[in-house]
């Protein structure tokens, strides 16, 4: 009676915490601010619903699936604040999703329903995950669909289906039509099924399939790039763009506080990747997490946080396992689990989250409410770091990141691109400009044609 009263309860505490942090994940979509990249890709959306082209009118340095994916929002709230909060509700529907993924690829790895449980209550609490999940961002369907791509990889060496290896093919090519970020789990899933053939474990037949799956989806999308004559335009700015951008902080700056924050389930990590390695179970599944841990410090200059929601839920996976074959009773892996989720979840109250209030948020709906009050449709407006004009034409193709973290720039170091606020201020007449990038407001095309707002004073209205 005692084993099967555990039995019931301690799946049900597990659902119950795992339930608590999903509400506390809504909470926190709801109530905070939003990145200046989230804004950028809702006017990304919102050109291309006005029938702009991305990298032939506009500038963009990120693959356009998701910009695409996200124009019906654009278009069934219009330009309101209101589109942000519906594109967060979008988002929310793709972390349970990557959450469910997660638990199913932990149940196809180790076949069992406790280490799925643990796998996505440590992925949902980790900080990375819980403060980009939310976000208006190509970084969170790009992680599902390549989770997708490893759950259909290992149902593939599961079942030897040619099914599910054409799907995991599919689901690798649609995640790189997201982000080209996607590199960092084509390479190892290349290698694997490479050195699987290399040991006669993968027919060659299966990997050339997969190759020309991954290879026949993908082709579509650059077929339609070189019809149109965008193929240039579309490498200069999703390659050589970002190459070019400088580094501009320390990858020690984002490893460290993701290490620290997350101490205990880097650690229970580590632990499980030891054991898997030595004792010979799912190697595979241990080497491809470590790489989606450790290519994209080798790969990038800059490691965003974002950077790293494709690699938690393979982390937390194997973490969820070597709590599970560590910890002998339930009394210790659940004492070991809270320990594990309280430590980020601490960090994030730190930062304002059980006390959060949306005066942040709050603030930045006004500035952009205030500038549509103040403009019509058609009028252009002048941001220059994605701040406020969310639903209004800009003077330039470069309507962001002219300065930090100057793509701009990087673009001017392979090109001859001439760009001159001024000169652009006079000849494009926005209605509303920011002293963004702006070194002279007593340029003649300013001085006497602008006057400070009345409600904020980095923004000038025409008056002419």
């Amino acid at each position: 009676m005692k084993n099967k009263f555990g039995d019931t309860v301690w799946p049900v505490l597990l659902w119950v915490l795992f339930a608590g942090i999903l509400v506390s994940i809504f909470y926190y979509s709801i109530n905070r601010y939003f990145d200046r990249d989230e804004l950028e890709h809702i006017h990304t959306a919102w050109k291309i619903a006005r029938g702009q082209e991305i990298y032939i009118d506009f500038f963009q340095h990120h693959h356009p699936f998701f910009n695409y994916m996200i124009t019906p929002v654009i278009n069934a709230y219009g330009s309101t604040p209101d589109t942000l909060f519906a594109g967060r509700y979008v988002m929310l529907l793709f972390t349970v999703c990557i959450l469910a993924v997660t638990y199913l690829l932990a149940l196809r790895i180790f076949k069992n329903s406790e280490v799925g449980l643990l796998s996505i209550i440590l992925t949902s609490a980790f900080t990375a995950f819980f403060t980009k999940s939310i976000e208006i961002r190509p970084d969170i369907p790009q992680a599902l669909t390549g989770l997708l791509a490893v759950y259909f990889l290992f149902t593939y060496y599961d079942k030897k289906s040619s099914r599910s290896l054409m799907a995991s093919a599919v689901s690798l090519a649609v995640s790189f039509l997201f982000l080209q970020k996607a590199v960092v789990l084509i390479i190892p899933i290349a290698g694997i099924l490479l050195y699987d053939v290399f040991k006669r474990r993968v027919r060659l037949k299966d990997a050339m399939l997969y190759g020309a799956a991954f290879i026949a989806s993908l082709l579509p999308y650059y077929l339609y790039l070189l019809i149109n004559g965008s193929f240039e335009r579309y490498f200069e700015m999703n390659w050589l763009v970002n190459y070019y951008l400088p580094e501009l902080f320390s990858k020690s700056e984002s490893i460290i506080p993701i290490f620290k924050e997350n101490i205990i389930t880097c650690v229970l990590y580590f632990v499980g990747v030891v054991v898997l390695l030595r004792s010979g179970r799912e190697r595979r599944f241990a080497v491809l997490s470590l790489c989606l841990i450790f290519l994209p410090v080798i790969l990038f200059k800059n490691l965003w946080w974002q950077y790293f929601v494709p690699a938690v839920p393979t982390t937390a996976i194997v973490a969820g396992y070597a709590v599970h074959s560590t910890f002998g009773s339930r009394l210790s892996r659940f004492i070991v689990l809270l320990g594990a989720i309280s430590m980020p979840l601490a960090y994030m109250h730190n930062d304002g989250f059980f006390n959060m209030n949306n005066y942040k948020q709050r603030a930045q709906l006004d500035k952009i409410e205030y500038v549509l009050s103040i403009t019509e449709e058609g009028d252009k407006v002048y941001d220059g770091s994605v701040l406020f004009n969310v639903f209004r034409d800009d003077i330039d193709y470069f309507w962001f990141c002219v300065s930090y973290p100057n793509c701009l720039g990087a673009y001017r170091q392979f090109s001859d691109y001439q760009y001159n606020i001024y000169s652009l201020i006079g000849s494009q007449r926005p209605k509303v400009i920011s002293n963004t990038g702006i070194h002279s407001l007593n340029d003649i095309r300013i001085k006497n044609k602008y006057r400070v707002s009345d409600r904020y004073p980095d923004l000038y209205i025409r008056v002419d």
